[in-house]
Order: C-alpha cells, then structure tokens, then sequence
C-alpha cells in the first residue's frame, strides 16, 4: 500500500511540474578509464581476500585522494579492514527433552534433530550448555493486523522458542522474503536463548525431511569478526536454531492445548491462526562450534564534509561493491580464466567515483561518506561489517545509496530505486530522474528478491533508509538484461568492452543527482510511518518530532 501511494503521489507529482533538460555532467571518458582499470586482467577478478582485490582496493584509494575526499577507514587511512572466518558444527550437537514431571529424554543427532550452536554463541571456544523452558509461539510472527501476534501473550526472555513456519500468501512480496529468513532475529529481540522447528506435514510436502535435513540443518557459514573479537550473527544473543524431525515434532505438541492435529489443520486452512503458551516442557542443549579463519580484506572509504552545520552528523553513505569472484578453476574454451566483473561492478565502482568527484566540486549540505565494499559476492561481508561498524567518531549513516552492476548495454529510459518508496527520499530520486527525462518505475521482477541480494540491505538492517540504483525493462530492457544475464554474469565474458559508456555516463548522471538530492533534503531521510522495515529495524520516522 505504502508502495502503491508513493509512486502514484510521484507521479502526480511530476506530471504537475516541466520537465529540466538534460545536463551531461558525468566525464565519460573517465569512467571508462576507471571500468577498464578495475576489470583488467591484472586485478584477477577482485576476490576479496587476494592480490587482485588489494591491487584495485589501492587504485581506489589513490583515486579518492586524487578526487579530493579525506580518508575515512582505519587510522585516518583509507581502508578499513575486517576478517572473515568460517563458522561450523565442531561436533553433533546433543539434545534432551525433559517433561512437565522431570522426566528427560534423549534425542538423536541426525535422526530426531539437527542444528547448532550459531557464530556468536558459546564464548571463545564455541561451546554452549543450555537448559531452559519450551515456549510455543506458533507460527513466530509480528502480524496483529493479519492475526498472528506470536508474541503477545508470553514471555520468551531466557526460554526456548517452538515454532511453525509458515508465510501468508497475500502479503508484500519483500516482506515475505524478509519474514522467511528473519525467524531468528524475531526470537533473538523477543530474548529467546535458542529456537526448535517443527517439521509440520505441510513443511513436509515442500521437502521430505530425509532430503531437507542436510540443508536446513547445516549451522554455519562465513562471518566477520567485530571490534570485539566476537563472531557476528544477526541472531545477536540466540544460542543455536535446532529442526525436529517429524516423529519428534509430534512428541513435542503430545498433550499440549493446541495439538500436532490442530497444527496441520491450521497450516490446510490457510494459515489459521495459532495460539501462544508455555508448553510446561524444558530442553536441555549442548553444541561446539568450530571457527577457521578464511581470509582478511577491506572496505575503502572516503568522506566529504558537507556545507551546513546543522546536518554535520547526517552522512550519506554512497557505496558500491569492488570485489568480484576471482580466478576459474575450469577456463572457458578460448582459455579466459578470469572473471573481470566490468558489469559486475567496476561499472557500480566507477559510478560511485565519479558521484564523489562531482560531489567534492560542488559539496552538498550534509556530509557524504563513499565505499567501495569488500566481500559482498560472499554474502554482503563487507557492507553488513560496514553497516554496523561506520567507524565515524561524530555522527551517524543517516541514508544508502547503493550503486550494484546496472546493466549498461541498450539505450535504457527507466530506473528503478529498490527501497526508495519506503523512505521520504523517494522524491528527491524521482526528481533525479524527471530531470533527466526518465521514468522512475517499481521494481519490475519482484520474485527475484533484488532487494535482499545488494548491500543497501545491510544498511536496512540497521534503521538505516537505502536506494539501491538499477535499470528498468523500458525500452527494451528486459530482453537486454535477460541476455547478459544468461550470457555474461558471474562469467569470464564480463569483460570492459560490453558496456556502453554513453549509458554509463547517463546513469552515472542520475545517480549523481540523487545522492546529491538525497543529501540536500530539508527533512531528515526517514521511514515513511508504518513501513514495515522502519517498524522492524528502527530509525526516524518521517514527520516524529
């Protein structure tokens, strides 16, 4: 709905008013230079954690400093580096089911339940021992207005969260995508210690358990070590996420108000709701993880100050991801064993330079702080270490602008802004585009979850209002997007000379304009009331005083 009214009012909006003419700003020769340097061979394909990133993470920092900004990493230097570990199960985790009356029975690894302990958990040698209350909090959502209020009616501080999964059909696509991977987070800020599925038959139908397990259990995977030595996990304080198999989540609901028959009913009727209470079970949980260091890399961050005092300690935060995925082990048959990765992102990158070069010229009011990210192809690493750790000394990410691999190859006359009609910024964006004489659209292929796959949403995450910069289907668009797309991403064949440079100077130009917009806005970039990720995460809201 949010959505639907912002981008109608933006229309109205530009309709009322004449159209500026274009203004070529952008020097496309530079950004050529720039793509073709970071997409070069001798980058080898930007692998965070390489040779190649560092070499291009230097050219990067000598372009800031060329450009004008002052270093904004580590130590008054430019770069800002963080480590990566591999987090997994050191050994099987244990389990033990005790009843109302004390009565404790043991469950088996791998037939009855998998999971573990997660990354921050267990204090420095990953091992944890739990025992506490088993609470069912039905299917584990905030959603009064679709009536699911998991939590209303108990309290999980300390205890252990029993849940269902499930998703409405009739619910933002974004929001569903968000509601799926953030079962944790919801328990984590409920205080729950740890959390227990159940593998109810309509999960069963998606994928039986004896094939599901292996993926759904696997705990683990890479993270970054914070400031503080620990291990980060967006489950902050939980203590490890366990499946029970069919037969054990049967056990579980045995002689519970809402039983294992009630369950399935609900789930067949279409997501009836379910109650929540304390089951009068406890659990108790023992797990060791096992941490081995994978490699360490950076961010490399610029800031230019901005002209107005009284919004000194609002930065935006331009960004755009360096790093790309390396050397093939298997070269193609003409022998190309690097992945150059121009689209994907030296374009992003080159981008991101030539805003900061505008913006250094001509300063905005509020400060800008630029970052081309580290470790985003493993899993947004670097802008999610960025995210929470800003490094400013005064002053706080007040809103994103994220620039990641538009495709540069047609004459484009659309862009989409993802996550810019959540926030009051969607204006300034729609104005960035109205004057340039294209159409600011919503996002066109909405099952592809591009929202969630780019680092504006590590931003997100944390309160922060994001854009996240990319093309749209006019014109064309979609057959040239599904071309590279099938024939180029993640491929040796990303090379410099598949771009056009008139587009890229084009869209640099808008890009542009919006962080410039953005960071000249009168009111405070906020979520616009009753945005579901400004309810979820926090952060101003437009129009609280």
């Amino acid at each position: 709905m949010i959505r639907l009214t912002a981008f109608a009012a933006l229309a109205i909006s530009l309709l009322a008013s004449p159209l500026a003419a274009e203004n070529r700003i952008a020097d496309r020769a530079t950004l050529e230079q720039d793509v073709r340097i970071l997409a070069d061979d001798a980058m080898e394909g930007r692998e965070a954690g390489t040779p190649g990133y560092d070499r291009a993470a230097d050219y990067v920092a000598g372009r800031f400093a060329d450009i004008g900004l002052q270093p904004g990493g580590d130590d008054q230097t430019w770069f800002q580096h963080f480590p990566l570990v591999r987090h997994s199960q050191a050994s099987d985790s244990r389990l033990a089911i005790i009843d109302a009356h004390g009565r404790a029975t043991k469950a088996s690894f791998g037939e009855d339940f998998v999971g573990g302990g997660l990354a921050s958990a267990g204090g420095p040698d990953g091992r944890g021992d739990v025992e506490a209350p088993i609470v069912f909090v039905g299917y584990g959502l905030e959603m009064a207005e679709l009536g699911h209020d998991s939590f209303a009616d108990v309290d999980l501080d300390g205890k252990i969260a029993m849940w269902v999964f499930s998703m409405p059909d009739d619910i933002d696509p974004l929001l569903a995508i968000h509601l799926q991977q953030a079962g944790a987070d919801r328990f984590a800020a409920q205080g729950a210690i740890g959390s227990i599925l159940l593998w109810t038959p309509e999960l069963d139908g998606r994928s039986p358990w004896l094939s599901g397990r292996s993926y759904v259990g696997d705990i683990g995977g890479l993270t970054w070590i914070g400031p503080d030595d620990v291990p980060f996990d967006r489950a902050g304080d939980m203590q490890f996420q366990l499946i029970a198999s069919p037969e054990l989540s049967r056990s579980l609901m045995e002689g519970q108000q809402f039983g294992w028959d009630d369950i399935t009913v609900a789930q067949l009727g279409g997501m009836m709701p379910m109650p929540s209470f304390d089951t009068g079970m406890s659990a108790r949980v023992s797990y060791a993880s096992a941490f081995e260091p994978v490699l360490e890399t950076s961010n490399v961050i610029g800031i230019q100050q901005g002209t107005d005092p009284s919004l000194a300690e609002q930065y935006v935060v331009v960004t755009a991801h360096l790093d790309h995925v390396g050397v093939s082990n298997n070269p193609c048959p003409d022998g190309d064993m690097i992945f150059n990765g121009a689209m994907d992102n030296a374009s992003g990158v080159a981008t991101m330079l030539e805003m900061a070069r505008l913006l250094v010229a001509d300063p905005p009011r509020r400060p800008v702080m630029f970052v081309a990210l580290g470790a985003e192809e493993k899993g947004l690493l670097g802008s999610s270490y960025h995210a929470a750790n800003p490094g400013l000394e005064h002053g706080e990410l007040a809103v994103n602008v994220n620039v990641d691999m538009p495709i540069l190859t047609w004459p484009f006359n659309d862009i989409v802004a993802f996550g810019a009609d959540r926030s009051n910024i969607w204006r300034a964006v729609g104005s960035a585009a109205s004057a340039y004489n294209v159409k600011l659209v919503p996002d066109p292929n909405p099952d592809e979850a591009f929202f969630f796959r780019s680092d504006q949403y590590s931003y997100v995450r944390q309160g922060i209002p994001a854009a996240y910069l990319d093309l749209g289907f006019g014109n064309g668009g979609d057959v040239a997007q599904t071309a590279f797309l099938d024939r180029h991403y993640h491929q040796p064949s990303d090379e410099a000379d598949g771009i056009d440079y008139e587009q890229l100077g084009r869209f640099a130009d808008i890009a542009y304009l919006v962080a410039r917009n953005v960071a000249d806005m009168d009111e405070r970039p906020a979520w616009l009331p009753g945005d579901f990720f400004g309810s979820t995460f926090g952060g101003p809201i437009a129009g609280d005083r």
